[in-house]
This record gives C-alpha cells, sequence and structure tokens, in this order.
C-alpha cells in the first residue's frame, strides 16, 4: 500500500470526506521529491484542474496539515514548505543556513539526543518534526580557507 494511499485511509477512517480538491492537493505533494510551498502545490494542482484557485489549495494544505497527512516545515526568511508525511520513515531536517541545503535526518538517528534529554533533564521530548540549522560541509570549507 503506499503512503498516499494511507494518507486516503486515515482521512477516511477519521471521517473526512476526500473531496477532489483534497485529493489532488494531497497528489501533489504525495508525488514531490522534495517540499513544496503552497504556490507551488497550486501550481501542480493546475496541471489537474486549471480551476483550482489559491485560497482553495492554502485552506486544503492547512486542513491536511491539522488531520496528520502532510508536515509543514519552516525556515527563517523562507516560505512555509509541505511535504508527504510517509508511515514508518519518520524524518526531521538538518538545513544549512548558508546555502539552504537540507537533509532529512532518520528518527533513529536522534534517539541518543532524546535520551539525553530525558536522562539529564527528566524531559521526555515528542521528536515529531525537528529542523536544526547549521553549516554543510561544503559551506564549512569555504569560509576555512
Amino acid at each position: 500500500m503506499s503512503c498516499e494511499s494511507r494518507a486516503i485511509d486515515q482521512l477516511r477512517e477519521s471521517g473526512v470526506r476526500l473531496t477532489p480538491q483534497r485529493a489532488m492537493v494531497l497528489e501533489a505533494i504525495y508525488h514531490s521529491d522534495g517540499h513544496l510551498s503552497v504556490e507551488e502545490v497550486h501550481e501542480r494542482v493546475q496541471q489537474l484542474s486549471p480551476y483550482v484557485d489559491l485560497s482553495t489549495v492554502y485552506r486544503t494544505v492547512m486542513f491536511l496539515k491539522q488531520q496528520g497527512v502532510i508536515g509543514e516545515l519552516r525556515l527563517d526568511g523562507q516560505p512555509v514548505r509541505y511535504e508527504a508525511v510517509r508511515f514508518g520513515q519518520e524524518h526531521h531536517h538538518v538545513v544549512c543556513s548558508s546555502c539552504g541545503a537540507m537533509i532529512d535526518v532518520a528518527s533513529d538517528d536522534l534517539e541518543t539526543l532524546s535520551e539525553l534529554l530525558d536522562t539529564k533533564y527528566g524531559f521526555e521530548v515528542n521528536l515529531v518534526h525537528l529542523t536544526l540549522v547549521g553549516q554543510c560541509p561544503a559551506c564549512r570549507n569555504d569560509q576555512s580557507r
């Protein structure tokens, strides 16, 4: 079963009606390899149906985010971006503050951080969606020259 099908099933199990607009927005996001702005989602939806306006796409994206089938990525100075929630493939992001390069980090790679916060501070974190900002190897090498 594809992740998109699982998202559709999750919506239906929640009693949510799958409108054509919701289906098109899900398709646009789930068939993307990256993180899309609402405008980019709108462009893709327009290829399927030129009559769907930007405000409909925006409302649909917000609704699907609330339903937990798409995720949100916020970076300073950039438009908010959205991505598919791929069940069983949850991840976080590291983003280069110099060039904007983005790397997906598996949730398992942050288990040590989670354990440290619990052990040292008694704080149990819920690592749902974390974005860490720093510098990629290429930018670090450029600055050391």
